[in-house]
């Protein structure tokens, strides 16, 4: 059995921790995937996972030379349906499937907050962190568990009057508040210097992004626009979101071009044969 002891360590002490050991970094981010591929996949489990039942899995590692790890992942869902299966329903003219379709990827990950747009969560940001201790700050703190549902209401997250339901209606509030607090501080993209360059004149990681308001779906070729709100975020999830509490990047790959496109990004981690310079400089010392 695993028992994790939160105690937050300052900033300075998080950082002089992760560099003296390295190696305590790699085990912990071990656990966490482990932790992941179950409780959220749904690997091994009787049970499907956030995004279905999960079918196969494939993940890459990267180090960045800040000592810290990071996760590439495929992942495919049992009885989904193949690009061009899902570009031929909805081209067909089935209504019902597009519904169901844009629903569950609307779901899946979103770009846009939960409470508001970027300025007011910014305003909500800011008195939040005047009003609560350093050491409650969401990036730093384990998520909290939902109270149980109720069992005399169907509709549990309205009932104001039902103390079960009260305590729903206050942990989603505050489930939507930290997510959004979350994706504010690591999931919103601000250039800097090195955002630019001879090979990329403007941001390289392609923001901002195009804003649509409302997912599209061109009833001729089958195209399917996602919603995306805010052009400075990235898509994510926002229930994977609140249980890491870091940068997360998520994607659903409705096309053979951008299949073979990330195929090509994840599994090239292991082909690629170019040293990165702080991997170089460690070899060179090591020897």
């Amino acid at each position: 059995n695993t028992t994790i002891y939160q105690k937050v360590h300052t900033e300075s002490e998080r950082y002089l921790l992760k560099d003296n050991n390295p190696v305590a970094c790699a085990r912990f981010f071990k656990f966490m995937v482990e932790a992941f591929l179950k409780h959220v996949l749904g690997v091994g489990l009787d049970r499907p996972g956030i995004f279905g039942e999960t079918d196969a899995y494939y993940g890459t590692v990267e180090e960045q030379g800040r000592k810290t790890l990071h996760l590439h992942m495929l992942l495919w869902i049992l009885n989904a349906l193949s690009p061009q299966e899902i570009r031929d329903k909805l081209t067909s003219g089935d209504s019902a499937f597009q519904q169901a379709l844009v629903h569950y990827l609307e779901n899946c990950h979103q770009a846009e907050f939960m409470t508001g747009n970027a300025e007011d969560v910014q305003e909500q940001v800011s008195e939040s962190r005047k009003e609560r201790p350093a050491e409650e700050d969401p990036l730093i703190t384990l998520p909290t568990s939902p109270p149980p549902h109720c069992s005399l209401h169907q509709d549990c997250f309205s009932n104001s009057d039902c103390l079960a339901c009260s305590r729903m209606l206050i942990w989603i509030k505050h489930f939507t508040g930290t997510v959004d607090e979350v994706m504010f501080h690591v999931n919103r993209h601000t250039c800097h210097a090195g955002c630019t360059n001879e090979r990329y004149p403007e941001c390289k990681s392609r923001f901002p992004r195009e804003v649509v308001p409302e997912t599209v779906v061109d009833p001729e070729t089958g195209y399917l626009k996602v919603r995306h709100i805010e052009a400075f975020l990235n898509t994510c999830n926002a229930v994977i979101t609140y249980l890491l509490r870091s940068n997360t990047d998520v994607s659903s790959l409705l096309s053979g071009t951008a299949l073979k496109a990330v195929i090509a990004y994840t599994t090239d981690y292991i082909t690629k044969p170019n040293l990165r310079t702080h991997v170089m400089m460690e070899v060179i010392k090591g020897v």
